[in-house]
Parts: C-alpha cells; sequence; structure tokens
C-alpha cells in the first residue's frame, strides 16, 4: 500500500503563480465588446427604423 503521499501537493504546487495578463490586451477585448454591441444596436435600430419608419 502506498503511504506518506503529499495529495495536495500535487495538485497545488506551492510554486504556481498567476499567469500574467495583458493590460493591452484586455483593453482591446473590452473594445471589441463594446464595439460588437453598438454595431448589433445600430442594426436593429435600422431595421426598426425600416419596417416602422
Amino acid at each position: 500500500m502506498i503511504t506518506n503521499i503529499d495529495c495536495v501537493g500535487i495538485a497545488m504546487p506551492e510554486g504556481t503563480h498567476q499567469p500574467q495578463r495583458d493590460a493591452g490586451l484586455k483593453r482591446k477585448a473590452w473594445l471589441a465588446v463594446f464595439a460588437v454591441s453598438a454595431l448589433f444596436w445600430i442594426a436593429v435600430g435600422a431595421a426598426a427604423w425600416y419596417f416602422w419608419g
């Protein structure tokens, strides 16, 4: 039978660190989210204008 195994140490080593996040990439991702959202609402508004205007 296997004994003296540190299961927590195997699953989560003490030397782990958080991955570095690029601030520029995060800014570009949010800009893309807002741009796509704006384009969606412009299309909805144009469709509403076309059908009910």
